[in-house]
């Protein structure tokens, strides 16, 4: 009898699994072939200069509540003071996405969202917006106080443009909204050339923004990439254990697609005093239940939390 719930708790579960590949591989089909539905999320975002709207994609809640029922890894985040985050953005993973989200038990004022500019769109090195996001949970403000901060910082420019295509940026924003409902926004899409000094100065920056607003600052980054599954769990025990030692030295030289990004948010965790927990590390293959893949991308979650005696 065991056995038999046993393998109808594997069947329901597969069935989800399959279920969250299937709407990814729509979503994904629908982005690569522009869809020929007017009221699509790709066709709404081309009008969003006129509208000063981007928009969350996908734009189906039903995507982001299938991610959720996967959760299950479960940190007790209660009373502890977390300023950061890794996530990925490649939407195979939304359910290790919606695992990081649903142990948050604290509110923040903003939300500021860091990520690789895929597409080497625009032309400044840090780029931001100052529109709002429309996403299935209701709009996502920006944050324009805190964005004029940033403008300050003479590397960060207004590029709305650049936002309509980003996935490091609109895969995300639903999940915030779900999870911190009262929370504004700034995204960040940095250029693979923003060297160690910019990020730093970037860091510093966001360091000064902490003192008097409670901010969580997210990456958005996938790690290892085009290896077979091996070879990327190698390579994500190298770029696991430089974020827990906080070795900013050689970040730029690990097998991740935003050298850049990580490197910001460990040094403003480190300026606030932050250590690294780890949540979860996978990669496509496990995730597709392909063992065989040669070419994968893998992911890794976790948290810095600040008045953490050591790493765990």
């Amino acid at each position: 009898m065991a056995s038999s719930k046993t393998s109808l708790k594997t069947f329901a579960l597969s069935l989800l699994i399959a279920g969250l590949i299937v709407l990814t591989a729509a979503f994904l089909f629908v982005m690569d072939n522009g869809g020929n539905n007017k009221d699509n999320a790709t066709d709404q975002a081309v009008d969003a200069q006129s509208d000063n709207f981007h928009f969350a994609k996908p734009d189906e809640r039903s995507f982001y509540e299938t991610a959720y029922r996967f959760t299950n890894k479960k940190i007790d985040l209660q009373d502890q003071n977390v300023i950061g985050g890794i996530i990925p953005h490649h939407l195979l993973a939304a359910d290790l996405i919606a695992e990081l989200f649903s142990n948050f038990t604290s509110d923040y004022d903003t939300v500021i969202l860091i990520g690789p500019n895929h597409f080497f769109a625009g032309q400044a090195e840090i780029i931001s917006s100052v529109y709002d996001w429309q996403t299935p949970y209701g709009v996502l403000q920006c944050d324009r106080n805190i964005l004029d901060e940033l403008l300050q910082f003479e590397k960060v420019k207004i590029e709305e443009d650049v936002f309509q295509k980003e996935h490091a940026i609109n895969s995300e924003v639903a999940f915030i909204k779900r999870t911190f409902p009262q929370a504004k926004f700034v995204p960040l899409v940095l250029r693979a050339g923003v060297n160690e000094r910019n990020a730093a100065d970037l860091a510093k920056r966001l360091a000064s923004i902490a003192k008097t607003r409670k901010i969580l600052v997210l990456n958005s980054v996938d790690f290892s990439h085009y290896n077979n599954s091996e070879t990327a769990q190698a390579n994500d025990k190298i770029s696991i254990q430089a974020i827990k030692s906080f070795d900013l030295h050689n970040i730029y030289d690990l097998d991740l697609d935003s050298p850049a990004s990580i490197y910001t948010l460990m040094k403003f965790s480190e300026l606030s005093g932050a250590k690294f927990r780890l949540l979860n590390n996978s990669n496509s293959a496990i995730l597709s239940g392909q063992p065989d893949l040669t070419s994968t991308t893998s992911y890794v979650t976790g948290y810095f939390i600040a008045g953490e005696s050591r790493c765990k």
